[in-house]
């Protein structure tokens, strides 16, 4: 069961959507929940390994405690990020590790 990212033609919202594999084409279509615009399929960079889709069908923000260690990943801050880590991810820490011995 794929799931899809959907821009708002109307007001830029961005927002998944699962599609069932009897879903037909037609159905697909969607409108944007926050303002009713029509919503075409997104082909643009977005890339997701695996969706959170909650209720709202928004993307989860992360679990509190990877919040830390993803924000210094993203700025490439290995050392923090280990530290960030510690009792989250075992394998994140080390992963980390090793990239700050890299640097």
């Amino acid at each position: 069961m794929p799931v899809y990212v959907y821009r708002c033609s109307a007001c830029e919202r961005v927002f998944e959507k699962l599609l069932f594999s009897t879903t037909t084409p037609e159905a697909a279509r969607t409108r944007c929940s926050a303002c009713g615009g029509a919503a075409p399929r997104d082909y643009s960079t977005h890339t997701f390994a695996s969706p959170s889709i909650g209720a709202s069908g928004e993307l989860a923000e992360d679990a509190e405690p990877y919040k830390a260690m993803h924000y210094h990943e993203k700025r490439g801050e290995w050392e923090q990020a280990a530290k960030a880590a510690e009792g989250v991810s075992e394998f994140a820490k080390q992963k980390f590790i090793r990239k700050a011995e890299q640097d």
